[in-house]
């Protein structure tokens, strides 16, 4: 498959965010909202796009069927309306791990962060991936005041900036995360938070 984001030209780096501190919580079940501690499960809840300064802001994720089983069993991006039925989403444990899940086909799936390093599905929310991907974690927010921004956030390693692109085979928005603050966006490409839990709460 041809790739996408290497095709793209880089044409500006990740600017127009709020200004915030950010602090990694562990990736535990308890610091996801709606935590149920009778069987240490939190959810089901929504993923949505937060803080991109578009109107797609409190839109919920939605996800893309991947062809190549040796890869994932899918991929997780934004949908371009609010008014689209969503898969549910939650955090359970995996062995030893405690990790988000999506409901596909009926079961929950873990989902990861891809590795796929200079390929054009780096940086995605995979759902059943296959190769081993890095865990998705809760953040929280806090402005230079000290007070909390309102939500838990989604990244990897203190890093929440996700980078949004429409895809039109799919018309989803792909997320990647931007794991350094020096990294270029691609043409198209904009800039926002992933926010866990509920878009009509601030929870």
């Amino acid at each position: 498959m041809r790739s996408l984001f290497l095709a793209l030209s880089v044409v500006a780096t990740v600017t127009g965010l709020p200004d915030v501190e950010v602090v990694r919580k562990e990736p535990t079940c308890s610091n996801f909202p709606f935590f149920r501690q009778m069987n240490s499960v939190a959810g089901p809840f929504t993923i949505f796009a937060d803080s991109t300064g578009t109107d797609i802001d409190g839109n919920r994720a939605s996800y893309t069927t991947i062809s190549d089983a040796s890869i994932a069993a899918a991929w997780v991006g934004i949908a371009t309306r609010s008014d689209v039925a969503v898969p549910q989403i939650q955090c359970q444990v995996f062995g030893s791990a405690e990790m988000l899940a999506m409901n596909l086909n009926g079961q929950y799936q873990p989902m990861s962060i891809s590795e796929y390093f200079y390929h054009e599905y780096d940086g995605l929310v995979f759902v059943k991936n296959v190769p081993r991907g890095a865990p998705i974690e809760p953040h929280w927010h806090y402005y230079p005041n000290g007070t909390r921004m309102a939500g838990t956030f989604l990244g990897w390693n203190n890093s929440t900036t996700w980078a949004y692109l429409l895809d039109a085979s799919s018309n989803k928005y792909r997320i990647r995360l931007l794991t350094d603050s020096a990294q270029k966006l691609y043409d198209g490409e904009f800039t926002g938070f992933v926010r866990v839990g509920d878009p009509s709460l601030d929870d």
